[in-house]
């Protein structure tokens, strides 16, 4: 009994992250992002999430968007871009950097770095260290 119970127990939790990938529900359209294509130097912050997101999944995004307003918005070097990869127009980026559920990267440059672990790590239980690792990341990029 205590073994079906724990099975019941994991596949369930296992189902209800679910949510945090490929999900389809309407929200409001937003502009579809744009790739980086200059030669100049750029440093992209991009959250990409699909249509329906875990209370995680929302925070890595506010954490990210304010520190980018709060500490890069003015700079035009740094950008950031929140991908919903399940609108269709969304593809392509998706694609390009093969995203397949909510995640968060700095591309510096083509340089990608992969930060989700750490995002889904930190967004909730400490956001000034997500902040730390971003800020860190993007200052390096623009001493390059």
């Amino acid at each position: 009994m205590k073994k079906v119970f724990l099975t019941l127990a994991v596949a369930i939790i296992a189902l209800s992250t679910g949510s945090c990938v490929n999900s389809k529900t309407n929200e409001g359209e937003k502009k579809t992002p744009e790739l980086a294509t200059t030669t100049e130097k750029t440093i992209q912050i991009l959250y990409f999430h699909g249509d329906r997101r875990c209370p995680t999944c929302i925070k890595v995004g506010e954490v990210s968007l304010n520190l980018y307003n709060t500490k890069y918005g003015s700079n035009s070097t740094v950008v950031y871009k929140e991908v919903n990869i399940d609108k269709e127009e969304n593809k392509a980026i998706a694609e390009k950097y093969q995203i397949a559920g909510s995640s968060l990267l700095i591309d510096v440059n083509g340089e990608v770095k992969n930060i989700t672990v750490d995002a889904f790590k930190y967004a909730k239980t400490d956001p000034s260290q997500l902040e730390k690792i971003m800020s860190d990341i993007i200052d390096a990029g623009l001493k390059k």
